[in-house]
């Protein structure tokens, strides 16, 4: 198995990645019921069979396509994603093998993103798939991919990095710890941050840490809301919700 670096557009339950079957369930937002058994019927050749291309969860097409990574099925892989999403994954790890365990979803306006955690290697990768294709039923919907070897640096030090990465006017750092709808909120506000916030408080509750910042030069405060999972897990993207208060 090769294993190289690769890294593409894009942004970002737990059920792990088997031979046989994905299980468990954790989404950002609320989920019901269990994971299904998403390795799909198998065709007369033995051969996996492609109706899941026509599933109508972003999820559960996620899941679809790193399944058929972890196989090595270029052929499905093609379907599922972009040209450009199989020649990552591939140059990536070929196979993807079976130890890609999902931890976080979330869904953002046109894109879901999914990400999963190398349980084997350590790691993540976050897919990004498509709502417009997936309603259409169209291939390809899975359109963007991203790895990363993020290292757990605690909620509060992670919220300090986005803070001064938008500080700065950094949007391709902020990207790394902000979701895309965290990211448009700190930079609809101002562009850049400036560096006039300043850390005042942090709090947790129910596996989130709420980190509050106070603007210094003109009033008002930022809370910033931290996934402690995702974080731990070493992700991208763990800073989920951004609220500004006067």
């Amino acid at each position: 198995m090769k294993i190289t670096s690769a890294s593409v557009t894009a942004l970002g339950a737990a059920a792990v990645l088997g031979a046989a079957a994905l299980t468990g369930a954790a989404h950002a937002t609320a989920s019901s019921g269990g994971a299904p058994d998403l390795a799909g019927p198998l065709s007369a050749s033995g051969a996996p069979a492609l109706a899941a291309v026509t599933t109508t969860s972003p999820v559960a097409y996620a899941d679809n396509l790193v399944r058929a990574w972890g196989r090595g099925d270029r052929q499905q892989v093609d379907q599922l994603g972009t040209a450009s999403v199989a020649r990552a994954l591939f140059a990536y790890s070929d196979p993807g093998g079976v130890s890609w365990r999902r931890t976080w979803s979330l869904c953002a306006p046109g894109t879901n993103y999914a990400t999963y955690h190398d349980d084997a290697r350590g790691g993540t990768v976050t897919i990004g798939v498509s709502d417009v294709l997936l309603s259409e039923g169209r291939q390809h919907a899975a359109y963007q991919v991203r790895f990363s070897q993020a290292h757990p640096i605690g909620p509060v030090a992670y919220a300090d990095r986005l803070v001064q990465a938008w500080g700065r006017g950094d949007r391709r750092a902020a990207a790394s710890y902000a979701t895309p709808r965290v990211a448009n909120i700190l930079f609809a506000h101002a562009d850049p941050g400036g560096s006039h916030w300043r850390r005042v408080s942090s709090s947790g509750a129910a596996g989130t840490t709420y980190v509050t910042y106070h603007d210094d030069l003109h009033g008002g405060h930022l809370v910033l809301a931290v996934h402690n999972a995702a974080e731990q897990d070493g992700q991208l993207h763990a800073v989920y919700d951004a609220r500004f208060t006067r």
